[in-house]
Parts: C-alpha cells; sequence; structure tokens
C-alpha cells in the first residue's frame, strides 16, 4: 500500500486526563509526521493539535482509532490528493 499525505485535528478536551497519553501515541508515528502545529487554551484545558502526515491509509485508521479510543479526545482526518 502507497503512503499518501494526510491531514489530521485532534481536540484534547481534557487535557489534565488525555493529553500524556496524546503525546506518547504521536511520539510513536513521529517518523511519518511532516508538520505538527498546536494551540493550548489553557484557560479551558483544551488543546488542539493540527498535524500533516504521510503514512497509508491503515497506518491512519490504527492512529485515528487508537487515538478516538482515549477520553476526552476527538479526531478528524482527511486524505488529499496529492502523492
Amino acid at each position: 500500500m502507497e503512503e499518501r499525505y494526510h491531514t489530521a485535528t485532534i481536540t484534547v478536551y481534557d487535557r489534565d486526563a488525555s493529553y500524556q497519553k496524546v503525546q506518547e501515541l504521536l511520539h510513536k508515528h513521529a517518523a511519518n509526521i511532516s508538520l505538527r502545529v498546536g494551540y493550548p487554551m489553557e484557560e479551558e484545558s483544551v488543546a488542539i493539535i493540527f498535524l500533516i502526515l504521510k503514512m497509508t491509509t491503515d497506518q491512519l485508521g490504527a492512529l485515528s482509532g487508537q487515538l478516538g479510543q482515549l477520553k476526552s479526545v476527538s479526531i478528524k482526518t482527511t486524505t488529499l490528493d496529492i502523492l
């Protein structure tokens, strides 16, 4: 399966409960992350992370599935039409 570019927007609604687990999962996939931008909103205990990833759709599904199972975490992904 070929690698493609994808975007992912991760919203962490309770930083105290889930942020460390999100960081661990992203660290495991660091080789596939082309860009990472985070916006912590400390007053609301929320964080938004935007990623550009280069990986197969199977890898993307595995990562988004693991993140989506975490309490207080939402993820939205898009596959780009470029190679």
